[in-house]
């Protein structure tokens, strides 16, 4: 079944390209009907908001649209219009968050000799709807190039490669926003670490 619908989603996802290819006036209709709830749902996981990541899907859909013609067909649609989603969220928070993205740049050889946080794991935090909530106000905290690598890494279980061609970034520019992305969540979330100690003393 799941095959089925794979295939099934790759040959919708072909015969688009090739309307557009084919300059087919019609195709963004057929786009928006295919993938918006797709695109919806990253954007909803990026904004953590629905209001915020109705607009940012708005966005996307007449920045494609407006850019049909620069598409050349050498990546599937939902991973071109992943990257224009990407792409707006960060450019529209840009502005606000100049003193983060300042200090992400910056190498940190700490993730690459195995710190702490590659042992993180969301999944395990997700036992029950007040932990969830938490996550989700750390997860508001996380800088947008933060949240877009740790989404995209997490949650669509992207490899690194992936990320950096959607982000635009270098491979060890996304490990080093994984790491900083993991190291904030932990310490937003530290408190649960402090519970256990308590408990423990």
């Amino acid at each position: 079944m799941g095959t089925r619908s794979s295939a099934s989603l790759a040959d919708i996802d072909r015969q688009l390209v090739e309307r557009v290819l084919a300059k087919d006036p019609t195709v963004i209709e057929d786009i928006v009907r295919t993938y918006k709830r797709e695109v919806y749902h990253l954007a909803l996981q990026l904004c953590r908001d629905h209001d915020d990541a109705e607009d940012l899907v708005q966005e996307v859909f007449i920045r494609a649209w407006k850019s049909l013609d620069s598409f050349r067909g050498d990546a599937r649609l939902s991973t071109w219009l992943h990257r224009i989603t990407v792409n707006l969220y960060i450019n529209s928070t840009r502005s606000k968050s100049h003193q983060h993205r300042k200090e992400q740049e910056s190498f940190d050889e700490e993730y690459m000799t195995g710190g702490r946080g590659a042992e993180f794991d969301p999944e395990r935090l997700y036992s029950s709807q007040e932990i969830g909530e938490h996550i989700e106000r750390a997860l508001r905290k996380l800088s947008p190039a933060q949240r877009v690598a740790f989404v995209l890494r997490h949650y669509h279980d992207l490899p690194i490669k992936e990320i950096a061609e959607h982000m635009h970034n270098t491979e060890g520019t996304v490990k080093v926003l994984l790491f900083r992305a993991v190291r904030n969540l932990q310490k937003h979330l530290s408190f649960y670490r402090d519970d256990t100690d308590e408990h423990d003393t």
